[in-house]
């Protein structure tokens, strides 16, 4: 089903995920580009006929207006007006733990799960937080990535215990982030690379703190490097730096978290598997890391080890980063970047190096969530 064409539209949220896009409507309807998670129904056997990129948004088969939305690895996530949660795409996590069972473009209700005000979709773990702040996780629980006593596989949801009531949670591949509504940081799962922030590299499988200079207000993961957006506006990253996605030529990792050199103070930060981003104050948006699809918004292929300014996005509100695309909500448009192999960017091209609008969208006042 494509979307309604209007001359603009009104945005109110954007996130990527590892080859598809999703942008949330003012009226809780949300369309898609890209691949499974999308909206889009496959098309064929992939194994015996491939078609082109598709150049043009879907629109999701919600059966309810959606609230919030977040996309993964092939999934999305979605939370109703009624505090449910839904799932569409293809997820080793599944519906409820269990493997299998997600439909391609209708979405299906997670039933364990009532109450819901925020979700987060990775790889193949998903977390959900409630109105009290109480976490729920579920999927593999390999290196325990969901943070509690579960199942290896197909876990069903279950409350992490341990924590303090959330209000953020982001999951990078077989980790996870949480920040507290007293904005300390709890972490677990998966830490070969020091993406846990706890000055070692062994797994942790159940939550613990960091220790930050100051109150954290956002969180964002990679596959194994985490960002953190600091009360006044710093940046701080922790994990590998193999691309430079921590913002500095050395050292290979970090193991505890570090400043970000930027040019100005940042409202918000996102991270893609190899790199990172941040909204400055002015609108302006920077990048740093891995550049081999041109997720930097620098028309090159080339990792960048420090923050470069993405050219051609004035103004913007909102950041989001996928596998290897990134994502910006501007005044004047949705504007994406990077590899479009599954058309997640909707364009023509297998990749774009230099933003390119997707969506004109209606001006909005710039809000942060304080």
């Amino acid at each position: 089903m494509t979307p309604p064409d209007p001359d603009c539209f009104d945005v109110r949220a954007v996130s990527c995920g590892r080859d598809h896009t999703l942008a949330l409507l003012a009226s809780g309807s949300v369309i898609g580009w890209g691949g499974d998670g999308s909206g889009r129904i496959p098309s064929g056997d992939p194994e015996y006929c491939s078609t082109p990129a598709p150049t043009r948004a879907v629109e999701v088969l919600l059966r309810e207006p959606l609230a919030a939305v977040d996309a993964g690895a092939g999934l999305s996530l979605g939370v109703t007006t009624r505090h449910e949660v839904t799932m569409w795409g293809a997820h080793g996590a599944g519906i409820d733990g269990r493997a299998g069972v997600v439909a391609p473009a209708t979405p299906l209700k997670v039933r364990a799960l009532s109450g819901i005000r925020a979700v987060a979709a990775g790889e193949f773990q998903c977390a959900a937080i409630d109105a009290a702040g109480v976490l729920q996780t579920w999927g593999l629980n390999l290196d325990g990535a969901l943070g509690r006593d579960a199942p290896e596989f197909e876990s069903p949801p279950g409350r992490v215990a341990g924590v303090p009531a959330l209000r953020a949670v982001a999951l990078g591949n077989g980790y996870m982030l949480a920040l507290t509504r007293d904005r300390t940081v709890y972490v677990w799962g998966a830490n070969a690379a020091g993406q846990l922030g706890l000055g070692h590299l062994q797994s942790v499988p159940a939550p613990a703190q960091v220790r930050m200079p100051q109150r954290v207000e956002a969180l964002a993961a990679g596959a194994s490097h985490a960002l953190a957006l600091t009360a006044n506006g710093e940046v701080l990253a922790w994990g590998s730096n193999n691309h430079g996605q921590l913002g500095r030529p050395e050292p290979a990792y970090a193991t505890t978290p570090t400043r970000v050199d930027l040019p100005e103070r940042a409202q918000a930060v996102a991270a893609g598997t190899y790199f990172s981003l941040a909204l400055g104050n002015s609108g302006r948006v920077y990048a740093w890391g891995w550049n081999r699809h041109g997720q930097l918004g620098q028309g090159d292929r080339d990792d960048r080890r420090a923050p470069v300014l993405v050219q051609g996005v004035e103004r913007a509100r909102a950041i989001a980063a996928g596998q290897s695309h990134a994502a910006a909500l501007a005044a004047e448009g949705l504007y994406g970047w990077g590899s479009n192999v599954a058309g997640q960017l909707g364009a023509a091209a297998a990749e774009q190096a230099r933003p390119l609008r997707l969506l004109a969208t209606r001006q909005q006042e710039q809000r942060r969530d304080v």
